[in-house]
């Protein structure tokens, strides 16, 4: 008895030390300075116009070369134009935990910078988690894209832990370890394809933190969003 059970401890090691690990196969710096959006509510305003005069059609026309006619708002994560989440996207996310409403699962789920999903635990959040839910006919993902740490400012980023290692499960069986830079950054993780289970069940997408970065101020663990890209759209 005593053989066998030191034999599912070596063979359960074995299976966690094979767990893939993945990088960041891109890394993105959004420019989220105060400039860009007072130019973005300075077009949607001179978009509201019916009759602008010559220099505010100039000033205008600057602008829309600049961002395009599809970007709404300076926080989106997202543009209104065409993307994955055309056809795809989760219906339900979850979470361990969450510090209050201001900082609940759907803040992780909204495509803004602006918000963010913060774990509720007195530490900082190991083993805390966010589910991702989608329907079986949601187009497949093949890119997990995560905006790390509390983005809105480099402030609120700095003050609160960002994560350094995320467990990734897929339908309650570990997929792989999602590495992190510490960077104010939306990180791309290809992850090969997920998704259209052959027993028609839902696709379940748990994120659990494992390691952080700590934050200056505060022993808090954020994440901005965690968002998708893929497949059978279009």
């Amino acid at each position: 008895m005593k053989n066998l059970l030191i034999l599912a401890l070596l063979c359960g090691g074995t299976a966690q030390s094979q767990i893939k690990n993945f990088y960041p196969k891109k890394v993105v710096k959004p420019d989220l300075s105060a400039k860009r959006e007072k130019e973005i509510n300075r077009q949607n305003e001179l978009l509201q116009k019916k009759a602008p005069t010559a220099s505010e059609q100039k000033e205008l026309n600057i602008l829309l070369e600049k961002y395009g006619e599809v970007v709404e708002n300076a926080w989106d994560i997202i543009d209104g134009g065409c993307s994955w989440y055309c056809g795809g996207g989760n219906y339900k996310i979850k979470a361990s935990s969450s510090l209050g409403v201001s900082y609940k699962a759907e803040f992780a789920n909204d495509l803004s910078y602006k918000t963010a999903w913060v774990e509720g635990k007195k530490d900082e959040g190991i083993g805390e988690y966010l589910e991702y839910y989608f329907k079986n006919d949601s187009p497949r993902i093949t890119e997990i894209i995560i905006s790390n740490g509390y983005m809105k400012s480099e402030e609120t980023w700095k003050n609160n832990n960002r994560v350094k290692k995320l467990k990734l499960y897929v339908n309650g069986v570990p997929f792989g370890i999602l590495n992190l830079k510490d960077s104010r950054t939306d990180q791309y993780f290809s992850v090969g394809t997920l998704g259209h289970n052959k027993n028609g069940t839902d696709l379940i997408l748990k994120f659990e933190i494992l390691e952080v970065y700590k934050g200056s101020k505060y022993n808090d663990t954020a994440i901005t969003e965690i968002y998708f890209d893929g497949i059978d759209v279009h």
